[in-house]
Order: structure tokens, then sequence, then C-alpha cells
């Protein structure tokens, strides 16, 4: 049996230990459950696949800092919080960006909010992309609407759609008038202990 180089394994190591994840979220109206997604996620990767993990803000909502304020946090400073393996940051300006990318994270999700348009190119960068769409129904014309902007985008069709606590009737509506596949996101009293329901979606769509 013919056995690889030492020097080629140990270049494939290093490759695959340098890979980073980055995950890209965006709503399709304010309170839709994009920083709720984004807590299940960074869970999900920093806690259950045990992948030190980096959550930005990248959006003026403020949720992370009251956030902060809410919880108590193993490490805490001006601009982050964390907990166990993953680390929140608040308020990230474009311009920080690259610089937090620089550091060792093994996985990077971006919550965006709903500015598509100031943080297009960044969204577009992201290996992972995420739609979140809102469950109510006064506000599903606008999930509709946003989606049907997204038709020029080459692939948007293979992105991820979900709506969090949704019933299975809002999914089939919300689906129906958008042709795409929406998954429901659990409801989880404590994004930090995620249910099995919660580790299987997200095994499934995102591996």
């Amino acid at each position: 049996m013919n056995r690889k180089p030492m020097l080629l394994k140990r270049i494939i190591g290093i490759t695959n230990r340098e890979e980073k994840r980055t995950v890209g979220l965006l709503g399709t109206s304010r309170g839709a459950g994009v920083t709720y997604t984004g807590m299940l996620l960074s869970s999900y990767f920093g806690m259950e696949k045990r992948i030190k993990t980096a959550f930005l803000e990248c959006n003026n909502h403020r949720d992370f800092e009251r956030l902060q304020n809410a919880c108590e946090w193993t490490k805490e400073d001006g601009k982050s919080f964390s907990l166990d393996r993953i680390t929140y940051y608040k308020n990230v300006a474009p311009n920080e960006i690259a610089e937090i990318f620089s550091h060792d994270y093994g996985c990077y999700i971006l919550d965006f909010g709903t500015d598509f348009n100031t943080w297009k190119e960044e969204f577009l960068r992201c290996g992972t992309k995420i739609i979140i769409g809102d469950r109510a129904i006064w506000n599903q014309s606008k999930t509709a609407e946003f989606i049907r902007l997204l038709e020029c985008i080459s692939g948007s069709r293979k992105w991820i759609y979900l709506m969090p606590n949704a019933t299975r009737r809002e999914l089939a509506r919300l689906s129906g008038k958008t042709e795409r596949s929406f998954f429901k996101v659990p409801y989880e009293p404590d994004q930090t202990l995620l249910s099995k329901e919660t580790v299987k979606l997200f095994q499934r769509l995102i591996g």
C-alpha cells in the first residue's frame, strides 16, 4: 500500500485546521428573529461542535448590548463578551471585520439585521447565506417582496430560508408565496441549550 509523504500530510492537516466557516444572517423585517437564530447557531457551532465561534452584530440595533446587560458572561470588555467558545462582538463597523477575521476562530456568524443594501457585498461573501422570514401575517408580504428582489442574484434559490417558531401552516403559506422552502427554527427557552430538534435541523441544513 502506498503511503502519503509525511510533509504532504502535515500540509493537509494545517489547511484543514485553518479553514474558517462564515455564516451570514439577513432578516426580511425587523423582529423576524435574526439575532435569536444567530444565538442558536453560535451554540450549535460553539457548544455542540466545539468550534471557537465569533458572533458579529453587523447592524445598529444594539441588541447585543442589551443581551450583555441581561446575562452573566465568562469574559467582557468594551467591544465584546464571551461564554465558553463563543464571543459576541457588539455593533461591528465594516472596517472592523477584517481585524476580527484575523483572530483564530473556526466559525464566524454575521448578523446583518435587515440592512441588505449596506451589507450586501459582505453577506454575499459568506459561505452560508441564511434568510430569516417573518412569521407575522402582516409582514409576510414584505418577506415575499424582499425575496422577489433576490431573483436577480445568482444562486439565491440555494440559500437557506428559515422562520423561527413558525407553524406548518405559516411555513406552507410563505413557501407558496415565495417559491422557496422555508424551515421552522424551533423555540428554545435557553439559547445555550439546544434541543435535539434544533441540532438535527442545523446538521441537515448546514452540516
